[in-house]
């Protein structure tokens, strides 16, 4: 009789520990796989010059050129008045020049 407990425990035992083996396997593959994507895919930044036409606004040209990379319209509108040394009034004139901000996914592949 004792023979059969101490079978039937060192059974569960394995069982046990072969199903932690699993799970710590798949977490490491799908983990795994993440970082993977990560890493063959990257944001970089990049700056270009655009002209301010009639009628545009400093949210215009958010809502037109601002990626996913930024929190808010108003932090991509900051970094706009930053780069380019204007007033907190925010106010642009058409013909004038701005550089703006903005993301592109590069293939690391």
């Amino acid at each position: 009789m004792n023979r059969l407990f101490n079978f039937i425990s060192n059974k569960k035992v394995t069982i046990i520990v072969a199903i932690i083996i699993a799970a710590v396997l798949y977490v490491s593959i799908t983990h795994m796989d993440a970082s993977e994507a990560d890493a063959t895919n990257a944001s970089t930044k990049y700056y270009t010059c655009i002209s301010v036409e009639s009628g545009d606004s400093l949210w215009d040209i958010a809502q037109k050129y601002m990626t996913d990379e930024y929190t808010s319209t108003q932090d991509y509108i900051d970094e706009v008045v930053s780069i380019n040394n204007l007033n907190n009034d925010s106010s642009i004139v058409a013909g004038t020049n701005l550089v703006i901000p903005y993301y592109e996914v590069t293939d690391l592949n």
